[in-house]
């Protein structure tokens, strides 16, 4: 087997080896700066051992010179890159929020707006008491108010773990006298505003929004 070859063979296991095992813990830069290193040195290597190989010493040095510049652009841009991770991070916390807020709305908001008209058009004699009655399935123990993502995942008897969930806890609260609900909706990934503030759920800093539901009508407001 050649030298080229063997290196070849050699450059891609390490390369294999030290891109997933930082990934699989959860270090994509290092694994990406490891990867980019076995590649700088995989370079290096095969142009010393091909140096005979060229008909020219003029020829060698483009070569050569061309592998330094590939080599320069992708140092500076992984450095770039690495740069601009926090950037990048409040990004992404941003468009995730947005997502949030979106899919809140259309699992809370939605439900209490059906249960807003059906208090209306039936006169009922409460808004407690129409939410009991039309949706009890909403209603969990301790508090909890049960979202459209648990219902189906309950349905299909998926037991899932907290990490796997949809990354947004539900809770409710009964005002009997004041004939309203409450549901708060706290992120576990998304940040709040402030991130000295207490959620309802005990963590800190994550954005937090509040629907309310009484016979006026159904608003809501972003608390963190």
């Amino acid at each position: 087997m050649e030298k080229e070859t063997k290196l070849l063979i050699g450059a891609v296991v390490l390369g294999a080896i030290g891109f997933f095992i930082p990934l699989y813990f959860g270090k994509a830069w290092m694994a990406l700066f490891i990867a980019l290193l076995i590649g700088i040195i995989f370079l290096g290597r095969m142009v010393s051992l091909s140096k005979n190989t060229f008909e020219s010493q003029n020829a060698f040095r483009v070569v050569y010179g061309l592998v330094v510049l590939v080599v320069l652009f992708n140092a500076i841009a992984f450095a770039h890159d690495y740069g601009r991770r926090d950037f990048q991070k409040n990004i992404l916390l941003e468009i995730r929020k947005i997502i949030d807020t979106g899919v809140s709305k259309a699992d809370v908001q939605e439900k209490l707006i059906y249960i807003l008209g059906q208090y209306h058009q039936n006169d009922w004699e409460s808004v407690v008491e129409t939410f009991r009655e039309l949706m009890p399935e909403k209603l969990g123990e301790e508090g909890v108010y049960v979202s459209d993502f648990d219902l189906r995942n309950t349905k299909m008897g998926t037991n899932l773990e907290p990490d796997e969930s949809e990354g947004i806890n539900h809770f409710y609260e009964i005002d009997e006298e004041a004939d309203e609900i409450k549901v708060l909706v706290v992120g576990e990934i998304s940040l709040g505003e402030d991130p000295e503030y207490e959620n309802y759920d005990g963590q800190k800093g994550k954005y937090e929004m509040m629907f309310t539901l009484n016979e006026e009508g159904v608003r809501y407001e972003v608390l963190n």
